[in-house]
């Protein structure tokens, strides 16, 4: 009986920090980010990094898929694309499959964050959100990528240099002593 009404307390604990979370994304994406038709520059991935230790590649990719959604509803920038939704829940599998049950400090955390930014802004922000764009806005597809270029290079930088900050400043922490 005990048993379950702790996995009762994590799941609502876990439910809470996922809705807090889908609330950060708002909040980077909407309010501290860089937006425009082609260009996507913030923070707002962030929360799915810290969803993505926490609870793993499932929960992450629910996170971001919610996060998308309510950003894309709540303060709407463009049309809704099905399509950079599904590679926002594509982001949060790699995320998970990248940091969670992962050391996070040291050469490991460097690795999986230099994997993880890798595939993310070089090959699913790069190739798939431009795919969606570019059909979207009925752009040429190489016009379109070859703008996104530096806007991927630069959110490679800043996922390399925030990502393990937040590992071992908010995850871990938060690890050790609530979960």
């Amino acid at each position: 009986m005990e048993q379950s009404i702790k996995s009762g307390k994590e799941r609502t604990l876990q439910m809470v920090v996922m809705a807090l979370m889908v609330a950060l994304i708002f909040i980077f994406s909407r309010f501290l980010g860089i937006n425009t038709d082609v260009i996507h520059l913030g923070f707002d991935f962030l929360p799915v990094v810290v969803i993505a230790c926490l609870y793993g590649p499932m929960w992450a990719a629910v996170t971001a898929i919610v996060g998308d959604l309510v950003c894309a509803i709540g303060m709407p920038l463009g049309m809704l694309n099905p399509g950079i939704t599904a590679v926002a829940g594509i982001i949060g599998l790699v995320y998970g499959v990248c940091f969670y049950n992962r050391r996070l400090d040291g050469k490991p955390l460097i690795a999986a964050t230099v994997i993880a930014a890798l595939v993310t802004a070089g090959v699913l922000k790069l190739f798939g959100t431009t795919a969606c764009l570019a059909f979207a806005y009925g752009a040429p597809y190489w016009a379109t990528l070859i703008s996104r270029i530096p806007n991927c290079i630069l959110l490679f930088v800043i996922q390399v240099i925030t990502i393990p900050v937040v590992c071992r400043y908010v995850v871990k922490p938060v690890k050790e002593k609530v979960l």
